[in-house]
């Protein structure tokens, strides 16, 4: 049967939070790498899952699960090696406009609702006496179909059977329109591109700016007109296909495959002379790369939580040291080993659990008060806060205030009653 004046559990729990208001200001220094520990794990990991989630959102909303890039490879090369040496300029130009019209013919290659080939540069715009620098597109058609970003804000696109014959006609980015044309309507007016004449058809609503680019500084140009008469032959940087669902996704990557190999006379797909990427490609490695990235700082971040421990170990030796003749006078009144080891850990793990809780607390504060910034700034972020990560981190702090009370918590147990009582 306990003694009388054996702490129960929950007696000891109320007891280590009255022992710990004692001296206040050394407890709230104790507390204070704990609560940095959970508080920098909840942000960090919560601001990761956030920002992840935006980014994910932003692919799939730009391009959408049922979408897919061809570009040039070096064959029998890696596809970073690949994309490397294309954006160095030296990777072999072996995607061509045929290769996107054979792609686009529905026999062929099934379940494919728009196919579209594109090249690209940088240009001088230039109406009257006023001129501004423009990222030039030359594109498919089909390309508000691949694109769901692009939408006209006044006049049209263009047709497929203009694209075909070439004409001269371009849709102008919403900040190149009021640069060269102010207030004034640009439809019908001619522009000039390297001293060739176009016609303005279109001008494209604000997009904003992604991956450090300024969309609404986008040019865009008929495919063929572009290949004709800015860049001298008919390669293609990148054609993009988009299924009509995903159920016809896996079917229709097949199909590119088979059609470009037979093309391109590939009999080996280790030589592939393309590389194909998935909008789902690019969602895991996202995935991947910011996971990583959260999870490593997360750690990192962690490691306040083992300082905190150890300041936590220092102040209940310094307790111990304190109370060596409470401990006493609790022995010789019956309390046994394990109720004074209770006593003690009770305390360290108290001690811990409420910077936990503070920590998760004001993490959660000032995650919602960054992603509300990052709203205010045009990002879209979602409100996501990891619980998971306060529990984790909450649960990691008392297993902390367990670990780290032991040795203290032993100590004062092992003291004995005799020599504690005549203690000074």
């Amino acid at each position: 049967m306990n003694s009388p004046v054996a702490p129960h559990h929950l007696k000891a729990i109320v007891n280590a939070f009255r022992n710990l208001g004692r001296n206040r200001v050394r407890t709230a220094l104790s507390l204070l790498g704990i609560v940095i520990g959970v508080f920098s794990v909840t942000v960090i990991i919560s601001l990761g899952i956030a920002v992840r989630s935006a980014i994910v959102g932003y692919v799939d909303g730009f391009v959408g699960r049922n979408f897919v890039s061809v570009n040039p490879a070096v064959p029998g090369a890696s596809y970073e090696n690949s994309m490397q040496a294309l954006m160095m300029g030296t990777s072999p130009q072996s995607l061509t406009y045929d290769d996107v019209q054979a792609l686009k013919n529905p026999r062929e290659v099934r379940g494919a609702v728009a196919v579209n080939g594109t090249v690209s540069g940088q240009e001088y715009v230039k109406f009257g006496g006023e001129e501004k620098r423009a990222m030039i597109v030359g594109t498919s058609a089909s390309y508000p179909v691949i694109n769901p970003m692009v939408k006209i804000d006044s006049g049209r696109y263009f047709t497929e059977a203009e694209e075909f014959g070439m004409r001269p006609y371009v849709i102008l980015g919403s900040k190149i329109a009021a640069k060269l044309f102010g207030g004034a309507d640009p439809i019908g007016q001619k522009v000039k591109i390297k001293e060739v004449p176009v016609e303005v058809i279109g001008v494209l609503e604000p997009m904003g700016g992604m991956m450090g680019m300024d969309m609404d500084n986008l040019t865009v140009l008929p495919l063929r007109f572009m290949q004709k008469r800015f860049i001298g032959n008919d390669k293609i940087v990148e054609a993009h296909i988009r299924a009509v669902d995903e159920a016809h996704f896996a079917a229709m990557m097949d199909d590119i495959k088979r059609v470009l190999r037979e093309r391109h006379n590939i009999s080996d797909p280790s030589k592939d002379d393309f590389v194909l990427t998935s909008a789902l490609d690019v969602t895991e490695k996202l995935n991947t790369i910011t996971g990583v990235i959260t999870w490593f700082l997360a750690f990192l971040a962690a490691i306040s939580l083992l300082v905190g421990g150890i300041g936590i170990m220092n102040i209940m030796l310094v307790s111990v040291s304190e109370r060596v003749r409470e401990v006493g006078l609790r022995k010789a009144l019956g309390a046994k080993r394990h109720d004074i080891m209770i006593l003690f850990l009770s305390e360290a793990v108290a001690l811990t659990t409420a910077g936990g809780a503070i920590g998760g607390g004001l993490g959660f504060l000032l995650t919602v008060i960054v992603i509300a910034v990052m709203r205010w700034y045009g990002l879209d972020v979602p409100y996501l806060v990891s619980v998971g990560a306060f529990l984790g981190a909450a649960l990691v702090a008392a297993a902390v205030g367990l670990i780290f009370g032991l040795y203290p918590a032993r100590k004062a147990a092992k003291l004995d009653a005799i020599i504690a009582l005549r203690f000074e």
